[in-house]
């Protein structure tokens, strides 16, 4: 098996529904999706620590004194 040459690829030909796809999704849509996948990163570890600090408050206060 050869692997494609950069000819290949500048010699290939798009249709218009490829270029409108590529064109559709472009520079902004990129950032909004990296975006929306660092909110809910933060999301999802922010809720994790707030549960974490809440079950130490709830059970690290139940402590067993011996006298």
């Amino acid at each position: 098996m050869t692997l494609p040459t950069n000819d290949d690829f500048a010699n290939c030909e798009l249709s218009i529904e490829e270029l409108e796809a590529i064109a559709a999704g472009g520079f902004w849509s990129t950032l909004r999706h990296i975006g929306e996948d660092v909110f809910k990163t933060a999301f999802v570890a922010g809720t994790v620590y707030a549960g974490v600090i809440l079950g130490g408050i709830i059970f690290g206060g139940q402590r067993n004194s011996v006298n």
